[in-house]
């Protein structure tokens, strides 16, 4: 969700479902002149590799993010991005490797935005002055 909610902010189309269902039916759709970026923390959830396998089916190219370079998710992945996450005393494993994925997103976040540096300055730009229309 929170790669969606920045990439919404850029001039590429984007879709995100929290459903798994409706993860499916998107992955059908997608082709490969798409992309989608895969997040699991394991790199192996059954559900989350279903929706991989059938990407990889159609040749649509897979940006994973994971903690396991092993793991089945980042082998079928065209790019594998790990969040390499030391657990720590003050935070649990999996809120160390959250915070390392969401680091990963941002850094995607922001070379996207770059990138399209044109045409991604007016999006930002237009959904500033709509949001500030929600603040009191």
């Amino acid at each position: 969700m929170d790669g969606f909610h920045k990439f919404i902010r850029t001039s590429l189309e984007c879709e995100y479902h929290p459903d798994f269902d409706i993860q499916l039916m998107q992955a059908v759709k997608l082709t490969k002149d798409d992309c989608a970026i895969v997040v699991s923390h394991s790199g192996r959830n059954q559900q989350t590799m279903l929706v991989a396998k059938e990407l990889k089916k159609r040749h649509v190219p897979i940006i994973a993010i994971t903690s396991y370079p092993t793991s089945e998710l980042a082998q079928i992945a065209d790019v594998a991005l790990i969040a390499v996450a030391e657990e720590v005393n003050f935070r649990s494993e999996s809120m160390s490797s959250l915070m390392a994925q969401l680091t990963i997103m941002d850094s995607l976040f922001m070379m996207t935005a770059i990138y399209h540096t044109d045409k991604t300055e007016n999006i930002l730009r237009d959904v500033r002055g709509i949001m500030q229309k929600t603040r009191a």
